[in-house]
């Protein structure tokens, strides 16, 4: 039973830095200068900042309420009801985040090394890790997270300093880019590249104790903080905006201009080993708690049994979008905008309800005696 699987600080550190930091080998950086230009940097400071502000309060509404997950909180709320609303609308997101998650990766691999390679037939090569990953469940998933996120952590600091030497620092001036306004205003609705906190929400019965939770949310946004922060910093030294606009894999065009002599060229085709073991490291991992959500929700014994439906729906909802061009408007309209609202607005609400309810239960014990 999973309520009898329980791991340290650590496990669930790296699986928060897989599940967050993730897209910053796909689009983030160019979502980051196309909403902010050359301040596109700034501005993921100023989200990152924001995320932290946002866990920092909802630390704060969960100190009661320890080894209880958003859905045990939704019960709390409003019984089965709001448990229910809850639990349909978690799953909604994560069917889309990891469909649109799995459309972007397909597309990654097929331009870095498989270009006439049909795009279902690369996803049929994904899908079985993805199954094999959420069959395998939630401890083997955070245990190989534990030895990889070390080394891929080590990999991306290599990365960024092999580029480092073909860098203008120029291209960050402007620093306020287009204006303040964009940076700080239009670009608060990018706190949804904080939106796969939302596993850690879910992950609570697995760590147990409220002090885990503090810590491993605190270190992961740290840590993920610095990857976005670097890596739009060197994409943006890299390629002027507003060119860099134009490049729809960032990480794999600064990947394909490192060189030094004969014996370091096209380290790419490397790169491709490990953004694949990322790829299904968190593909698997979100696929797994969309069957988590569904088995919770709806008070089922076992979620094994689901892996193939939800499986063909992911895979039918990827192949949706009739280009690449189409999914990335799709995920920055509304994933990329409006993941804020499941991500923290809808803990937060919850929370404080909870909170609130919680204390009159106090008060009417205190009165009645």
């Amino acid at each position: 039973m999973d309520n009898k699987i329980i791991f340290g600080r650590w496990e669930a550190t790296s699986l928060m830095i897989t599940m967050i930091s993730t897209k910053a080998i796909l689009d983030f950086p160019r979502l980051m200068l196309e909403d902010a230009a050359s301040a596109g940097w700034l501005l993921s400071l100023y989200v990152s900042i924001l995320a932290l502000i946002g866990f920092i309060l909802i630390n704060k509404l969960y100190k009661g309420f320890s080894g209880k997950d958003i859905l045990d909180i939704s019960e709390i709320v409003g019984c089965a009801p709001v448990k229910i609303l809850v639990g349909t609308i978690l799953l909604v997101f994560l069917i889309l985040l990891t469909s649109f998650s799995l459309r972007l990766f397909g597309e990654l691999i097929k331009a870095m090394g498989f270009v006439v390679t049909p795009i279902s037939f690369i996803f049929l090569f994904l899908f079985t890790g993805i199954l094999f990953g959420a069959y395998m469940g939630i401890e083997a998933l955070v245990r190989f997270m534990s030895i990889i996120v070390p080394i891929t952590i080590l990999s991306f600091g290599i990365f960024i300093l092999a580029i480092l030497p073909k860098t203008d620092i120029n291209n960050i001036f402007p620093l306020l880019g287009i204006g303040p306004y964009d940076v700080f205003v239009k670009g608060s609705l990018r706190l949804s590249s904080y939106t796969e906190l939302i596993f850690l929400f879910l992950l609570i019965p697995f760590i147990k104790t409220h002090e885990n939770f503090k810590k491993t949310g605190f270190w992961a946004i740290g840590i993920c903080s610095i990857v976005f922060i670097s890596i739009t910093i060197a994409f943006t030294n890299l390629y002027p905006y507003p060119a860099a606009i134009e490049e729809f894999f960032p990480a794999y065009q600064m990947a394909r201009i490192i060189d030094y002599g004969r014996f370091f060229k096209r380290l790419e085709s490397v790169l491709i080993i490990t953004w694949a073991t990322i790829a299904f490291m968190y593909l698997s991992t979100a696929f797994y708690f969309i069957l988590y959500v569904f088995k919770k929700t709806f008070n089922l014994k076992y979620y094994r049994p689901l892996l193939f439906p939800f499986g063909i729906l992911i895979f039918v909802i990827s192949l949706l979008p009739e280009s690449l061009l189409q999914t990335v408007e799709f995920e920055k309209m509304y994933l990329r905008n409006w993941g804020w609202t499941v991500g923290f607005a809808l803990v937060i609400i919850l929370l404080i309800i909870a909170n609130i309810l919680k204390s009159n239960k106090k008060k009417a014990k205190l009165s009645s005696s």
